[in-house]
């Protein structure tokens, strides 16, 4: 049997496909004509305006609250969903919704047909299934859920990620789990998918900065601390139990204590519920810990004091009194470019239509998927709010605002947007206040990029120097031997960052045909090849270049290469 290690199992889920058993996960069908009313007065998030075959995550909270339960569902018919939950929630969940069940027309299986389940992740996993599949997983948003066969295998597909991947969970019956296992090993080879184990599968989820029932949240903190508020709660809803509580805080501030992230030096991993002080005084409580290979960095969630919230401060604090510097971080602590790439699209997007529409819908709606693809893109919250604030939402538009204070203390726009929404509802303190903050920072910003306009000049003339003296130097050892590795290559480098992208190919030229195997010469080359805009010779450069990575072993330009090399081909197609 091959063993695989914990830092293979994370690289392919970060690169490729892997996949795990939720055997601590269940379905549950809620069913009846009256099952989304009753959910919609019940838990936090709008569920009666789902279409079929579209999902959700959603929360179960108290009169003052306090998180009782945190799930997500999943509309299959009018009258039919599934709930996926943590299995040990799965009858607290049930035992709460039916204090409050009188004459509604809803029931609740808990022996559904479809009780396995395994989850399939990593950017190939798409790719994947579309190759088990007859039509393919299409195009989808999170939590959608539809059916499939694979191999004749029928299965329910709910598109959710839990490591911060492309993502699905594959739901089948107990007697085809071997059928369904056997299917993706051998289908999955072709991707290298492997099994990973509950270390890496943790890893993952802390690293994607999601909170766990039990662990990083409970029963005794109120749903704005853990962070589902931007997740599983509608603000537009009707009336259901908490929230009142909930609205309250959203409008008027934050609470006190909030999970972030944090990331630590050394390689211990900190004790769960450690108390995180700064001198004597307690700012967070730790939660789940990992090492994470991403950030080479040992990091963990934690409730942190909102004094001490902004990211990227490091501070000196003991942890269950022992000294530790830890740095806060905005969760997630990894993303993944392509959703923040997609996120910068939907934001383009939604800025078109709001300059040639009257509606604002629309582009209100590509910029909340903006911001769920990637909670840390602040031009969205910036675009969202203005948008907002032009239907009259100013409650949300300021909420939106702290946000992006929060995410960037240095922000002005944050600060100034918020000025003129308290401004607008006759806060009138409190838009002065934001107003003279957004004017301190904006001279704090002309002060300091004046300082960087110097700085840049005086290193950019540092550079040049540097540049004709290393010119100089690379030509002597030519004079000396004209098929120098060091100097040709030097010197090609050197005339591609200066725009000389004539004079850098000879030299490039030269390291690889006496240097074939030079894998950094030759993606240089073809970077050369690109700026004259010769992108069929870049392309054939590029395929060599792979081929000498490849035998190397030389990751960081073989990968450089082959995205370049794809670029070419998409643009030629």
């Amino acid at each position: 049997m091959t063993i695989t290690l914990p830092a293979e199992e994370h690289r392919q889920a970060r690169e490729g496909c892997v996949y795990f058993i939720l055997d601590d996960f269940c379905l549950v069908e809620a069913r009846g004509k009256d099952t989304f009313s009753f959910l919609q007065s019940q838990t936090t998030n709008d569920v009666v305006n789902l279409s079929i075959g579209a999902g959700l995550s959603n929360a179960l909270v108290d009169r003052k609250a306090r998180l009782l339960s945190s799930f997500s569902l999943h509309k299959t018919s009018d009258t039919s969903a599934l709930v996926l939950i943590e299995t040990h929630q799965r009858d607290t969940l049930i035992d709460q919704l039916e204090e409050y069940h009188f004459r509604e027309d809803i029931s609740w299986n808990i022996e559904t047909s479809f009780n396995f389940l395994v989850a399939l992740q990593g950017p190939k996993s798409p790719f994947l299934l579309e190759h088990l599949t007859d039509s393919g997983p299409g195009l989808h948003n999170g939590n959608d859920i539809f059916t499939a066969h694979i191999r004749g295998i029928e299965v329910w597909v709910i598109c959710k990620s839990l490591t911060g991947e492309e993502g699905y969970l594959l739901a089948c019956s107990s007697d085809r789990k071997e059928d369904l296992i056997q299917t993706l090993q051998e289908s999955g080879e072709k991707v290298g998918l492997i099994a990973i184990g509950p270390q890496t599968r943790d890893t993952l989820r802390i690293e994607a900065g999601i909170p766990v029932y039990g662990r990083d949240m409970d029963k005794t903190h109120i749903l704005p601390e853990t962070g589902l508020e931007h997740s599983s709660v509608s603000y537009h809803k009707g009336c259901y139990i908490g929230q009142e509580v909930i609205a309250r805080i959203k409008t008027y501030g934050s609470p006190a204590f909030a999970l972030m992230g944090i990331i630590l030096e050394g390689d211990t991993l900190p004790a769960m519920n450690a108390t995180i002080k700064l001198k004597t005084k307690k700012i967070g409580v730790v939660k789940s810990s990992a090492y994470s290979p991403s950030l080479d960095k040992v990091i963990a969630l934690a409730y942190v004091q909102k004094d001490f919230r902004s990211p990227d401060q490091t501070y000196q604090v003991t942890l269950n009194e022992i000294p530790a510097t830890l740095t806060t971080c905005l969760l997630p602590f990894y993303q993944t470019a392509g959703r923040t790439e997609r996120a910068k699209q939907l934001h383009q997007q939604a800025l078109v239509l709001f300059r040639n529409e009257e509606n604002l819908d629309s582009p209100i709606a590509l910029l909340r998927e903006a911001i769920a693809l990637d909670p840390k893109y602040a031009p969205g919250y910036e675009a969202l709010g203005v948008m907002l604030s032009k239907q009259n939402k100013l409650d949300e538009a300021i909420a939106l605002m702290k946000r992006l204070a929060e995410i960037d203390p240095q922000e002005i726009m944050a600060h100034t947007n918020l000025s003129i929404y308290y401004m607008q509802q006759g806060r009138i303190e409190e838009a002065e206040q934001e107003k003279a903050e957004a004017t301190a920072i904006q001279f704090e910003k002309l002060v300091e990029e004046n300082q960087a306009k110097k700085a840049r000049e005086k290193k950019a003339s540092m550079d040049k120097e540097e540049r004709e003296r290393q010119v100089g130097m690379f030509l002597k050892v030519l004079e000396i031997d004209p098929v120098d590795q060091v100097a040709n290559f030097g010197l090609g480098s050197i005339y591609l960052e200066t725009g000389k992208y004539e004079e850098a190919l000879e030299p490039l030229k030269t390291v690889v045909g006496h240097h074939p195997d030079y894998s950094a010469a030759w993606l240089t080359l073809g970077k050369t090849l690109e700026k004259l805009s010769r992108k069929e010779e870049a392309a054939e450069v590029y395929k060599k270049g792979i081929e000498a990575a490849s035998k190397k072993g030389d990751l960081m330009p073989l990968k450089d290469m082959q995205t370049r090399l794809n670029q070419i081909l998409h643009s030629e197609a």
